[in-house]
């Protein structure tokens, strides 16, 4: 499904994070991340594999795309 995020692709971040409607410093407080460090992974300056960032970012952003309804799922 498009805007899911790839726990093995730090490159599917920000759609994941878009399509789960949180804006990078929603998602830092979530992940105990800081914001630029989202930004320069979006930007793939860094890779959150190697710091240990990657897995509280996808925790995240999984939780919160399972207990968010999809646009579809929404009652008109």
């Amino acid at each position: 499904m498009p805007g899911m995020i790839d726990p093995l692709d730090p490159s599917t971040l920000k759609d994941a994070r878009e399509r789960a409607g949180l804006s990078r410093a929603e998602l830092a407080s979530l992940a105990a991340v800081s914001e630029t460090t989202i930004l320069r992974i979006e930007k793939r300056e860094v890779d959150p594999r190697l710091d240990g960032t990657w897995a509280p970012l996808v925790r995240a952003i999984q939780t919160t795309t399972k207990t968010t309804p999809s646009a579809e799922a929404r009652p008109a």
